[in-house]
């Protein structure tokens, strides 16, 4: 579902719209000092960290993504969540949604605010209609993604850029997750959305040795840019998760049923 082909007729940004990114080849530690200079980190202590929150009213964007049904204005199944727009404060922005097959639009990708998104247990409903799905393009004033120069180009969605600052939660689903002194703890296998922010990153721990799913609070600026892409650093050392309680997918609220990452 991830990576079906979006197929779009591309006309260029004019130039106000474009934003500098950050080189593939700039380190974790450097783009870490630059957060550190634009805003304040709070971490949370974990001694005074709980679940219960989490279990009583967060969403997994793993199975936003793998499960969620997207609905229209007049209650059709109209597609699906393609990805979820975040910023890098962890305020959710939008979601991208796969929606066609219906109407006179065919297949397309829209971009949805997410406070216009309604959520249920598997399903997210739109206020998409055939009138006004051009108001929703990825590409319009109010979209995240970079348009190339290049006509009529198949594109992977997942591959398409964002700009500094806005990051695709299939870029950071997978992606490493490092504990205090560069030490490669797991892989972030699921981000847990709250009031629409990301609440906590649910790290897999099973390659340090210590199998199962454990949810930390999300950090402002914890993402940085490394030589091989994104990582996430936890600003925890190995004595401060030691003794960690697994999170259980099924005491959540919203549990959609099965595992995290799609197992299950």
């Amino acid at each position: 579902m991830r990576s079906k082909l979006l197929t779009a007729s591309l006309v260029a940004l004019a130039a106000g719209q474009l934003w500098a990114q950050p080189s593939a080849a700039e380190t974790a530690k450097e783009q870490t000092a630059k957060n550190e200079q634009a805003v304040d980190i709070t971490v949370v202590p974990l001694g005074n960290w709980r679940y219960d929150d989490l279990y009583a009213g967060a969403w997994s964007a793993d199975r936003m993504l793998d499960e969620f049904a997207v609905y229209g204005e007049e209650g059709e199944d109209i597609g699906s969540i393609e990805n979820l727009i975040i910023g890098d404060d962890g305020q959710v922005l939008a979601i991208i949604a796969q929606v066609g097959g219906f109407w006179d639009i065919g297949d397309t990708h829209v971009s949805v605010p997410f406070d216009q998104v309604e959520l249920a247990p598997g399903e997210a409903r739109i206020p998409l209609t055939e009138d006004n799905a051009d108001d929703y393009s990825i590409f319009g004033d109010a979209g995240f993604y970079y348009e190339e120069t290049a006509q009529n180009v198949n594109l992977v969605d997942d591959d398409l850029e964002t700009p500094a600052g806005i990051l695709k939660a299939t870029d950071l689903i997978g992606d490493y997750a490092y504990l205090s002194g560069n030490l490669r703890y797991g892989y972030v296998s699921d981000l847990l959305i709250r009031d629409g922010k990301v609440a906590s990153v649910v790290v897999n721990a099973a390659g340090y040795g210590t199998p199962g799913y454990y949810a930390y609070p999300y950090t402002i600026h914890g993402w940085g840019r490394g030589v091989n892409g994104w990582r996430y650093d936890l600003p925890y050392t190995e004595d401060d998760v030691a003794g960690m309680d697994t999170f259980d997918y099924d005491q959540m609220k919203y549990n959609m049923g099965g595992s995290a990452s799609g197992e299950g």
